[in-house]
């Protein structure tokens, strides 16, 4: 079930906030086929499947349910989603989340008649709020592995048994391959590796000693990245903010920097942290290594850049500071694309580059995909969670803006792309169109929008 209450037992302790973190959109209907990472092979997500299971099923009899407490050693105490947290944990992959909801936004989605083993399984019982409050994992012949309920505990059940399963059904999502490193291993997924490989060993002060294993923040990241082949040379919090290429939070690669600020707005950093891929950061703080999901209001309220220190080179020196980057030049990039496709792109409930076919979310995942930029998911729910958000005063060009379509402007189901001067360009059932944000249906229906230049 949704466990808030383990905020408070697992919490970083840096200084932040757990009360209203970014809560998820759920649309059961809105679902996207999984895809498959080329640089790991089956053989690797099956055997990683296996041990994930043969660890769960070893703790069916000795791990109880606990809504009000987490225990990782015996006796054994777990909610659904720190039961899961836990044994992947204990098998080198790291969710960085004891909430379902965060979980539901991690991975790829997947259809459920093309489920596999390791993937996670999301359901919603109650009437009230969006988030799923279950979560269990696949583990085959249509079966899942979950921390059930305080009468049940650790329990294997038939997805087709009892009309839980298939009434309050919300969705999966495949975690691996994406968690896993590539094969072979690129730099950021040996950067990120060493950064583990730490984790419980080093210290964290106000000075540096590799001797002692005893760091700051800056100079343990110095250190991980230089035994990784990547000279930053400095660890100097802000010198470090100085190195590199600038990278847009919605193209984010393993091993680029993150620095957060400790005032919202400030320009400042007093936080580093390393990206370990599909949204998870590791952060080396006065508290430890801990690792965290960027969904949680705090890194969107503090977040201030990432750069990229590392390139395909086996030996990455930092690059000299490029000054400020230019969103405006690829928001015109981005808007001439869009507009280009009036008269080619169809719409389709499919994603076809070949026919130009798409839904609402499929044409903007399309149109930034050309200009180099990811937006995670072809699904407008999930687009709405990527970049930063803007407030609809502060739109600027290229700024990505989701609505609902039952006049409501809560449930998103619909995105376009802001082009200036109150106008958008979006992919609706008459095809791709350009219309006013002042319009009565805008009105009704707008719900946000997000920064991801």
């Amino acid at each position: 079930m949704n466990k808030r209450f383990l905020t408070t037992t697992l919490a970083l302790t840096i200084g932040f906030s757990t009360v209203g973190m970014v809560q998820p959109t759920v649309h059961p209907i809105e679902v996207e086929a999984a895809t498959t990472n080329a640089l790991n092979n089956a053989q690797a997500v099956n055997a990683k499947a296996d041990q994930l299971i043969q660890t769960g099923k070893s703790l069916i009899g000795k791990a109880t349910y606990s809504n009000s407490e987490y225990k990782a050693t015996y006796p054994y105490k777990f909610s659904c989603a720190s039961f899961l947290m836990y044994i992947f944990e204990k098998n080198g992959v790291d969710l960085a989340t004891y909430n379902e909801d965060y979980m539901l936004q991690q991975g790829t989605s997947v259809n459920r008649n093309q489920l596999q083993k390791g993937d996670l399984l999301f359901f919603k019982s109650k009437k009230t709020g969006t988030d799923p409050d279950h979560v269990g994992m696949y583990i085959g012949d249509n079966k899942m592995i979950h921390m059930a309920d305080s009468q049940q505990n650790i329990v294997i059940s038939d997805l087709n048994s009892k009309p839980y399963y298939t009434d309050n059904y919300v969705g999966a999502r495949r975690v691996l391959p994406t968690l896993l490193s590539a094969n072979p291993a690129t730099k950021g997924d040996k950067i990120v590796e060493s950064a583990y490989s730490y984790k419980d060993k080093v210290t964290m002060g106000t000075t540096n000693s590799e001797q002692s294993l005893r760091f700051t923040g800056p100079g343990f990241v110095e250190y991980v990245y230089r035994k990784s082949g990547v000279n930053l040379g400095t660890t100097n919090l802000k010198e470090q903010m100085n190195l590199g290429t600038t990278v847009s939070r919605a193209n984010l690669k393993k091993g680029d920097l993150i620095f957060f600020n400790s005032v919202a707005g400030s320009q400042t950093p007093s936080l580093v942290a390393i990206y370990a891929g599909d949204q998870r950061i590791m952060i080396p703080s006065s508290s430890g290594i801990t690792t965290r999901v960027l969904f949680v209001d705090y890194y969107n309220q503090h977040y201030i850049t990432a750069k990229r220190v590392t390139s395909d080179n086996s030996t990455t020196a930092p690059a000299p500071n490029p000054g400020p980057s230019t969103p405006s030049t690829t928001a015109d990039k981005i808007i001439s694309a869009a507009s280009n496709l009036s008269s080619k792109a169809k719409f389709g409930y499919s994603y076809d580059e070949s026919s130009l076919t798409f839904t609402s979310a499929g044409f903007t995942y399309y149109v930034f995909k050309q200009q180099g930029i990811d937006l995670k998911d072809k699904l407008a729910s999930r687009q709405a969670l990527v970049g930063t958000k803007v407030e609809k005063a502060q739109l600027q060009k290229g700024d990505l803006i989701f609505f609902s379509t039952n006049n409501g402007g809560k449930d998103i189901t619909q995105t376009g792309i802001y082009l200036g001067n109150n106008q958008f360009i979006s992919m609706t059932t008459n095809n791709v169109v350009k219309q006013s944000l002042t319009s009565t249906w805008a009105n009704q229906n707008y719900v946000t929008a997000r920064r991801v230049l």
